[in-house]
């Protein structure tokens, strides 16, 4: 979504001030002023640069999929949106208020898969690490880079394609939250959707669309191959939806003997929350999987190194 330009010039000067702090916190840590967490287990972080819509999700489910059949792995998430506070952890009826939608996301993708959240990474990492779960070898952090009290073993920072970080200014005026200087910390970075996912197998369909994410354009451009999107229904990222939301999507359902009502299609961490909704569970809503848009010869760069980093830190 672009900044309208008025707007971003006058948000420009709060943009020098923001970057002037988080230049200073970022010296105060790399000077060790600032003293960070260095865990006795391998770390791994992913992360980015900008605000939301790089795909983290979906390369987390892919990382857990393809290191977790050789290690036993945890993902530890902030859980962005939750109500709760403190450390969590993830259940497949786990409520998005709990735990978070993107976490709840990743336990449905990963049911077998050790997830939890809490804000204080270091006490997650210190409770995941405790042997109350049993032994992990390795755990994924969840949009960590910027949580710098702890020190992560290996840092894979992602970049979209269709946004990338350096056409991005500095919040507010923009969605960076960082300097590019601080890329200097990371040991990969990443560009994702480079690569078209898979065509869905449907024909041409009238659907309704609902997205709650940050950038839904290269969703809405891509079921636009092959589907008459007829609503779209796009409200903020994390959106919190309520009865009167699930109401008003219900009634763009008419029904006669025969349900009259087009395929919904939505996102993952947007299921997760519908799905409660008594109201919408007689609806067709569907999940459409997601997919990170890496390059093959990328993801096998991303998996030797980090069986490399995993093996030299184990």
């Amino acid at each position: 979504m672009q900044t309208n330009p008025v707007i971003q010039a006058l948000l420009t000067p709060l943009s020098w001030v923001y970057g002037l702090i988080t230049g200073l916190r970022n010296y105060g840590f790399d000077k060790g002023l600032i003293k960070s967490y260095n865990p006795d287990i391998p770390v791994i972080v992913i992360g980015n640069l900008i605000a939301g819509g790089t795909g983290k999700t979906p390369v987390i489910a892919w990382l857990g999929r393809e290191i977790g059949s050789r290690y036993r792995i945890a993902i530890l998430s902030r859980g962005y949106g939750r109500k709760s506070h403190g450390f969590h952890l993830a259940d497949v009826h786990s409520a998005p208020e709990t735990i978070g939608d993107e976490p709840l996301e990743l336990k449905m993708l990963l049911p077998e898969t050790l997830i939890a959240v809490d804000r204080n990474r270091k006490r997650g990492i210190q409770t995941l690490t405790s042997g109350l779960f049993g032994p992990i070898d390795l755990i994924l952090m969840d949009d960590g880079f910027q949580h710098r009290r702890i020190k992560p073993g290996y840092s894979i920072i992602l970049d979209d394609a269709h946004r990338p970080m350096h056409t991005e200014k500095l919040l507010p005026a923009g969605l960076r939250r960082e300097s590019l200087k601080s890329l200097e910390r990371a040991d990969m970075v990443v560009t994702t959707h480079v690569v078209p996912p898979p065509d869905m197998d449907v024909k041409s369909e009238d659907i309704i669309l609902i997205t709650g994410i940050a950038n839904p354009q290269p969703l809405v451009d891509r079921l636009s191959q092959t589907h008459h999107i007829i609503r779209h229904l796009e409200f903020p990222d994390h959106h919190r939806y309520t009865t009167k939301d699930a109401t008003f999507i219900s009634s763009l359902c008419p029904r006669a003997p025969v349900p009259l009502c087009p395929k919904i299609l939505t996102t993952g961490k947007d299921f997760v929350k519908l799905r409660r909704f008594p109201e919408l569970r007689n609806l067709p809503i569907e999940w459409v999987p997601a997919d990170p848009g890496i390059r093959p010869e990328v993801k096998e760069q991303i998996i030797n190194n980090i069986l490399h980093y995993v093996e030299q830190n184990s």
